[in-house]
């Protein structure tokens, strides 16, 4: 009978983190010969990793090099991605949105518990490029990161957090958000 309780509260935990969109995927993220031109249009060919989460889709690329990361998000306010960890807490966050005067806002943030708050190292060094848009009732944000900032030789998993609000602001809090785990390939 123990068991059995056992075997069904892990399953009830497992359909849990899989609705929550924390997993790891089993497709691993190989280092790619696909270029991502980082204009804040996501074209599908030039990432070699999507998932669609119906309030967002979330595209990965990874080079030799480069780490770019797209989500499109049905929403005109902000939209967020972290690395490092499957929740807020140690995650390095970068968070953006298109203004009402459509010039672009993007912040590095440091995730501390369950908030976030501006960086202490000089982590926007690790930004190669970024760009944003806003059309449709679609905010997309597209950024290519230094690989190495994030990872390094013998890792073997990308913990990724993504999110979106409904305001053009740092502050709110999300409407939509999930975690997922990509194995690195060789």
């Amino acid at each position: 009978m123990k068991k059995s309780m056992l075997l069904l509260s892990l399953l009830a935990a497992a359909v849990i983190l899989i609705g929550a969109g924390v997993g790891e995927e089993q497709t691993p993220l190989p280092v790619s010969t696909v270029a991502t031109t980082v204009d804040g249009v996501v074209h599908e060919d030039e990432y070699t990793f999507s998932r669609d989460f119906s309030a967002l889709k979330l595209f990965v690329n990874r080079s030799a090099d480069i780490l770019c990361l797209g989500i499109v998000a049905n929403t005109t306010g902000w939209v967020g991605v972290g690395l490092g960890s499957l929740r807020m807490d140690g995650a390095t966050i970068f968070i953006g949105y298109v203004g009402e005067d459509g010039s672009t806002r993007l912040k590095a943030q440091t995730g501390t518990g369950h908030t976030h708050g501006d960086v202490s190292g000089d982590i926007r060094s690790t930004i190669v490029s970024y760009a944003m848009k806003e059309a449709d009732g679609k905010t997309t944000l597209e950024i290519a990161l230094k690989s190495s900032a994030y990872i390094v030789e013998g890792q073997r998993d990308l913990d990724l957090i993504f999110a979106m609000g409904q305001e053009k602001s740092f502050l709110p809090h999300h409407i939509f958000r999930s975690a997922l785990r990509l194995r690195l390939g060789p």
